[in-house]
């Protein structure tokens, strides 16, 4: 009952969904699971999020995959030195080439893994008959950017180099991430097609992270104090920002936008085509940290127009009870005031992170529309060779 009143009961539901007791009990296990790591860091001195990455990834060697039937083969081997863990369905010919999909999880850069992932990828490959890579790049802060991009990109370089190898076709090789993984994907992207490789057959964005810039944003002024799951919070996501970038940013600062001068508000206002809004006060200069925001490998969805009309087919799955959620809908605005080709935009009313939440007992219906909807973005664009 003491964990019931102290972490199930404060939670607020940030809005219409279906099981919001189930959303409770979620977002009050990871508080628990927050607070009982950081405790145990005062005592060992082993940091939070090391110890919650080992606890998550635990639960992958004990789980019982009731959804594994053996229509999917997977396992477990390292790509130009990077851990990956690779999905291979079972019904695919030996023979054939196949479509693949190169997965990047989310979790800040600094949290998530290729076990954290495994059921969402595990699905993808079943529902879309395609091969899945999923990439365990390095997490901050052991490492800050450009690592996590370039362990990424290693990987799907190797892969479109020795497509034989892995019986893949390199005109069919799809990206897909979630969250900060999402902003990973568009970034790989972008750097193969400067270096002219075989294009990116689709993206695959699930309620990405975009900008690193802006934290007043419509819905981070609506949902952060809804801390989602405990973990869409200011000093967390303070956090994300310092180690992807190897800043010195605070809290205030960031939540209030006071790390931006007015000449960075106005710049980031204009890359958008948006009117400012009188709702912000800017006050104080530009942090010295600033101006690495503004990197469009760090917030993609900054980049100049050139490089954004080029984009590939791209499928944006959005969830309303995000703090990123603007940054979906302003990167859909973009691409169709460009006249990109082949964009779509889904909206599901369901919380960020949703995806991960696909095994018993602690499964959303939304993450399976999302799913499944994917997945059919990948069948529509694919076809086998025989």
């Amino acid at each position: 009952m003491a964990f019931v009143a102290a972490y199930i009961v404060p939670v607020r539901v940030p809005g219409p969904m279906n099981h919001p007791i189930k959303y409770k009990i979620v977002t009050g296990v990871f508080a628990f699971l927050y607070d009982f790591s950081r405790f145990l860091e005062s005592i060992i001195g082993i940091p939070y999020y090391t110890l919650i990455n080992t606890m998550v990834d635990s639960f992958d060697r004990i789980k019982v995959r009731t959804f594994d039937r053996g229509q999917v083969l997977y396992h477990d081997q390292y790509i130009d030195n990077v851990l990956v863990r690779m999905y291979t369905p079972t019904n695919v010919s030996k023979a054939a080439l196949s479509p693949v999909i190169i997965f990047f999880h989310g979790g800040g850069f600094f949290f998530g893994s290729i076990y954290s992932h495994d059921t969402m990828n595990y699905h993808m490959s079943m529902h879309t008959n395609a091969k899945v890579i999923s990439v365990n790049y390095r997490l901050t802060p052991s490492v800050y950017h450009p690592i996590p991009t370039e362990d990424s990109i290693k990987v799907v370089r190797y892969v479109m180099d020795n497509y034989r190898e892995f019986s893949i076709d390199p005109k069919q090789v799809f990206l897909s991430g979630d969250s900060a993984g999402g902003n990973i994907a568009v970034v790989v992207e972008r750097k193969l097609r400067r270096e002219q490789k075989p294009l990116i057959r689709g993206v695959l964005l699930l309620y990405p992270l975009l900008q690193l810039v802006n934290f007043r944003s419509p819905s981070y002024v609506r949902y952060l104090p809804y801390q989602i799951l405990s973990l869409l919070r200011e000093d967390i996501l303070t956090q994300v920002t310092n180690f992807y970038v190897n800043a010195s940013f605070i809290e205030n600062e960031l939540f209030n936008n006071q790390h931006l001068s007015s000449e960075d508000y106005n710049k980031f206002h204009s890359k958008l085509n948006l009117q400012i809004s009188d709702e912000h006060q800017i006050i104080g200069e530009s942090h010295p940290d600033t101006w690495k925001l503004f990197d469009h490998n760090i917030s993609p969805l900054l980049a100049d127009d050139d490089i954004l009309h080029n984009t590939p087919p791209t499928f944006i799955c959005a969830c309303t009870y995000d703090v990123f959620l603007s940054d979906s809908q302003l990167y859909f605005q973009r691409l169709q005031k460009l006249d990109v080709k082949d964009v779509t935009y889904k909206e599901y009313r369901i919380f960020h992170g949703a995806m991960t939440f696909l095994d018993f007992p602690v499964v959303f219906n939304e993450a399976f529309d999302i799913v499944y909807d994917s997945a059919q973005f990948i069948i529509n664009r694919t076809t086998f060779i025989i």
